[in-house]
């Protein structure tokens, strides 16, 4: 971290502090809810340009379109975007919650479909990061808010690195997005090989811009291969063939479920959602928990 990065973080948390003297947490804020716990979905790709964002977005319409209450976290730190390809102009994110300039229920986007948009953009470090009271209180109307859903999305980071693993490591299910390109399968199976030493239990692998035709020796590739170095079974949910409606749905602002529904990669990410919505196919949350508390784990047993 460069010394413009450290001085704009410790301006950051000077104001974060302030504003927690003069917000107390309220015990009205932490209560314990008997509200549902939303199914927590890490999506992630281990290298970038493979159309991970567009993906989330485009899955999180799908889900809501079959009646699911949907919200798409933009955890991509520093780099976040859903609000631009959604036809959106969202300024506020969740730092400005921890200076106090904004309250959560605000910087909530009304997205497309009825899906939820919360930008999460350097709040999301900043909060595991802060030492105060305070923030005990934000994870309480995170969590609280989650509880409302029955989908959370995450359009998690790429590659790697500490933050999107842990990310990954504290959802339910992790989607990773691959293409067919060589170095794209190669930074696949480098996550793939993380997530199992990490033990995750739910993690399947999404190609896109391929066809089941196409992507068949790819997938028999990477099978063979975690069979026999990681001793594991791949999942492959499926495929999203090349598809120009959804490079034209960038320039136009309008997601690919509203514009073309029916086009070949609008029909492939609706059965992916329908697949991950089936009894036969079915997410299960891991414990009682949901994704927030279990992010912020550490920070919230010791606030």
């Amino acid at each position: 971290m460069n010394s413009t990065q450290t001085d704009q973080a410790s301006v950051l948390r000077s104001l974060i502090e302030k504003n927690t003297v003069n917000n107390q947490p309220s015990s009205e804020v932490i209560t314990n809810s008997t509200e549902r716990i939303a199914r927590s979905i890490a999506i992630c790709s281990g290298k970038g340009g493979v159309g991970k964002s567009l993906f989330a977005l485009n899955l999180s319409i799908s889900l809501s379109q079959a009646g699911k209450k949907v919200c798409l976290l933009d955890a991509n730190l520093g780099l976040g975007n859903l609000d631009l390809l959604s036809g959106l102009n969202g300024y506020w994110n969740l730092s400005h919650v921890l200076t106090g300039a904004r309250r959560l229920e605000e910087i909530i986007l009304n997205g497309p479909a009825g899906i939820s948009i919360l930008p999460g953009a350097s709040g999301l470090s900043e909060l595991a990061d802060l030492r105060s009271s305070g923030r005990e209180r934000i994870i309480q109307e995170l969590t609280q808010l989650e509880q409302k859903y029955d989908y959370f999305i995450i359009d998690n980071g790429t590659g790697i690195s500490r933050n999107v693993r842990h990310f990954a490591a504290s959802a339910d299910t992790v989607l990773l997005l691959s293409s067919l390109e060589a170095t794209s399968l190669a930074d696949t199976y480098a996550a793939l090989k993380v997530y199992r030493a990490a033990d995750l239990q739910d993690v399947r692998i999404v190609f896109n811009r391929a066809d089941i035709k196409t992507a068949r020796p790819a997938i028999e590739n990477i099978r063979k291969t975690a069979r026999q170095f990681l001793q594991c079974d791949v999942n492959v949910l499926g495929c999203i063939p090349e598809d120009l409606n959804m490079q034209q749905s960038v320039s136009t602002r309008e997601p690919l479920l509203l514009n073309a529904p029916h086009s070949p990669a609008g029909l492939a990410i609706t059965q992916l959602a329908r697949l991950l919505n089936s009894n036969t196919n079915q997410i299960t949350t891991r414990e009682e928990h949901p994704f927030i508390k279990r992010l912020y784990a550490d920070q919230y047993s010791a606030a």
